[in-house]
């Protein structure tokens, strides 16, 4: 399939997001749109996958013109798409959710026997280790992910947008997800890559379209340097140069102790785990995805149950506290997920930033919330 996107425009109010747009993906093929955050790209695909109507333009597939009223119509066309944040049913299995909307029947009712063949038949192509009756809400994001992929490739998408993929992802599910894209080009599937990262779009592209403020501001090669896409990103020079001083580690900030964890089944998840960690120290946990990472900062945070041993910030016992309690103490914490762990989607930003401090001077009380102040500090860390 060739996708052209003509002119395509497509304003929110007074503020353009997609002007006179112009994107051309040949027939299995990686396409990049690299741009910054807020740049376009996102916009401009959810109007290819039928999300918005474009406010001028045309979408072209082989030389005709289309119009998609919905995603439905989209997908009929062969136009898929894995949203960086997740379109799954959490309560529904792998299966129910890789057929919702074009289910398989028998004798009237959903045939879960066939959903369940299919989920195993394109997990094997590409090496998936999925199990079709797994709660989507019970897997870790990297799969959830993967369950994404596998609901658009059964509806036979010849074009796949990835936008930001790899935002949620380790290094290692990042690899991964760039070696499953370069099987389904070869296999004739078209790739558009929507992201902002320099490293993986010279990694993966045939082709790169750079945006920038709702335009495109220039095509570029996989062999291009990353400083003269930098500077097509942003419209100036940039320096990628990194002056690291050595570092100097303090005394020690946290002290875990035979650290143990047992999972609801009884299964010990973490077995006996010690560490320190100093001021002015970096320390990265590695392991592959399903090891006890998550355990291990659950536990920390007072999110898992079943926690024996000990971990102590400057002195304070971390192990039994509530989750609050460990905040208080000091701890932050990004989650995997941060659109499912971390924010409140229907609150502003001034008050997801408060999120843990809303009852306390000087946003407020067990009462009520001081607004003004809330607003000042979104302010002040945004300017």
């Amino acid at each position: 399939m060739k996708l052209e996107l003509r002119g395509i425009t497509k304003t929110f109010g007074s503020f353009v997001a997609n002007d006179a747009i112009d994107l051309v993906v040949e027939p299995g093929e990686i396409h990049s749109l690299l741009g910054e955050n807020g740049a376009g790209k996102s916009t401009l695909m959810n109007v290819l996958y039928g999300l918005y109507r474009p406010d001028g333009g045309q979408i072209v597939i082989d030389g005709e013109p289309v119009a998609f009223s919905d995603p439905g119509d989209a997908m009929d066309a062969g136009i898929g798409m894995v949203h960086q944040h997740f379109m799954l049913v959490p309560v529904f299995t792998v299966a129910e959710n890789m057929v919702l909307g074009h289910e398989p029947t028998r004798g009237g009712l959903l045939d879960i026997a066939a959903a369940r063949t299919l989920v195993r038949e394109i997990s094997a192509r590409f090496g998936f280790d999925l199990d079709p009756d797994a709660l989507v809400e019970d897997l870790p994001v990297g799969a959830q992910q993967r369950v994404e992929i596998i609901k658009a490739l059964s509806r036979r998408a010849e074009v796949l947008v990835l936008d930001e993929p790899t935002a949620v992802l380790t290094p290692h599910e990042t690899d991964e997800l760039m070696a499953i894209m370069r099987q389904l080009r070869d296999e004739g599937t078209s790739i558009v890559f929507i992201t902002h990262k320099l490293r993986e779009v010279k990694a993966v592209s045939d082709r790169i379209t750079v945006i920038r403020r709702g335009k495109v501001v220039g095509e570029a090669d996989p062999s291009a340097d990353q400083a003269e896409l930098a500077s097509l990103m942003v419209g100036r020079q940039v320096s990628l140069a990194q002056d690291k001083s050595e570092a100097a580690p303090g005394e020690v900030a946290l002290e875990v102790t035979d650290l143990r964890v047992t999972d609801a089944a009884g299964t010990r998840t973490l077995d006996g785990v010690s560490f320190e960690v100093r001021h002015g120290e970096v320390l990265a946990v590695a392991g592959v995805q399903g090891n006890g990472q998550t355990e291990l900062t659950e536990a920390l945070l007072g999110l898992q149950e079943t926690v024996h041993g000990s971990a102590t910030l400057e002195g304070r016992e971390l192990v039994g506290r509530s989750t609050k309690q460990v905040l208080d103490a000091g701890v932050g914490f990004v989650p995997e997920d941060r659109t499912h762990d971390a924010l409140v989607p229907d609150f502003s930003v001034a008050e997801n930033l408060v999120l843990d401090q809303h009852d306390r001077p000087p946003f407020g009380s067990a009462l009520a919330m001081k607004l003004k102040a809330i607003r000042q500090n979104a302010e002040r860390l945004i300017p």
